[in-house]
């Protein structure tokens, strides 16, 4: 896999991850515009994610059957006109629709793009070059919302959406150019739908994608709302909170640049060790943390064991079969958007004047259910070279 590859790839996590966060900074300017309350804008990211992870299940049978590329630029293509159409939207509920059509068109591009990786890359380097992809994730939600800002101060929130689309295209004319059309595979006889039994029937399958829910996806819900978590653990303000937030994402693109490496020291102890780490350090929430160096403390742990884990634990999925690599990427990229609405929706439950000790420990355990299920090393949870299918 050439690094051109890769970067291209790379631009595609970003932009998606990117439209997930853009309007945070933005809110009370897009809510003035569409004269509604800042609140409301919130409903733009929430279509989006909703749409993301129903959506996914459509888009690995359709790379599985067609092949990874026509879908993957049909997506960066009404992803960049969505992008394009929103700033012109007449009303609040016209944007939604189209952050809705963004979240679809980013729904297709995860699978592929990260099913491309899997294909190209040699298989002692998969769990690198994962990492190293979904690094333009993270980056995403570390830069993007310092960049919104800044564009919608000087050259309007507008801005920053037509850069999005901008990228969108880039991005396109760049697996254009650098992928070839593999034709597609004919996976199953019965179609769409025993596309997807076979691959839920794939040896190993069900528990890593229960793992993708349990604890990537509440292990990443987690992090959509630490800022707030941290807010109200020790009274930050939302500066204080937000800039606390990205300390956090710098921590777990570390993770991702260090799970090869500690794989290789590790060995398939690396997944499970890195996993029972991010689990326990959102337990660590609970602790009487007084002071901003512990809350720092312990939210490293958390993101380092989330960056490390999260790249190695879709590389094994990604390796349990050949045959069904695009659509066992779609659900793990249901399920982990299923955890992220789902621990969204327990903060909610959770809003003042209850505590956010109960969050923690609900969050803590579930992801540390999810980490367990990695133990032992069972069936489905071996080396690539194991799972020959």
């Amino acid at each position: 896999m050439s690094r051109p590859q890769l970067g291209a790839l790379f631009c595609c996590m970003f932009i998606i991850g990117s439209a997930e966060v853009a309007a945070g900074p933005m809110m009370a300017l897009m809510g003035r515009h569409f004269g509604v309350p800042s609140s409301a804008i919130a409903y733009l990211p929430a279509a989006y994610g909703l749409c993301y992870g129903v959506f996914a299940l459509v888009a690995g049978p359709l790379s599985d059957r067609f092949g990874r590329k026509p879908p993957l630029q049909l997506g960066l293509l009404g992803f960049a006109l969505c992008c394009a159409l929103l700033p012109l939207a007449p009303n609040l509920n016209a944007a939604v629709a189209l952050s809705a059509l963004s979240g679809l068109c980013a729904a297709v591009i995860q699978p592929n793009a990260l099913a491309l990786v899997a294909d190209l890359a040699p298989r002692p380097q998969l769990g690198q070059k994962l990492g190293q992809v979904f690094i333009g994730l993270m980056l995403a939600f570390v830069l993007t919302p310092a960049l919104a800002g800044r564009l919608a101060d000087t050259a309007g929130w507008q801005a920053s959406y037509y850069a999005l689309a901008a990228a969108g295209l880039l991005a396109w004319a760049a697996v254009r150019r650098l992928f070839r059309a593999d034709g597609g595979r004919l996976t199953a006889d019965g179609g769409f739908l025993a596309t997807l039994a076979g691959a839920w029937r794939t040896p190993g399958a069900r528990r890593r994608l229960c793992v993708s829910y349990l604890w990537l996806g509440w292990v990443a819900g987690f992090g959509a709302v630490v800022a707030e978590v941290a807010a109200r653990k020790l009274t930050l303000s939302s500066t204080g909170g937000g800039l606390l937030a990205g300390g956090f994402g710098l921590v777990v693109v570390l993770g991702n640049l260090c799970g090869p490496p500690l794989q290789r020291r590790l060995g398939e102890a690396a997944l499970p060790a890195a996993a029972l780490a991010a689990a326990l350090g959102i337990l660590s929430f609970l602790l009487p943390l007084a002071a901003l160096w512990q809350l720092a403390l312990a939210g490293s742990l958390w993101a380092f064991g989330y960056g490390c884990a999260g790249p190695l634990h879709h590389a094994r999925l990604s390796t349990l079969s050949e045959r069904y690599r695009g659509t066992l990427n779609s659900y793990h990229a249901s399920l982990l958007n299923l955890g992220i609405f789902s621990a969204s929706l327990l903060l909610g439950l959770s809003s003042e004047p209850r505590p956010i000790a109960w969050f923690c420990a609900a969050t803590g355990l579930l992801t540390l259910a999810g980490a367990l299920l990695l133990l032992p090393f069972g069936p489905g949870l071996r080396p690539a070279s194991a799972n020959p299918s």
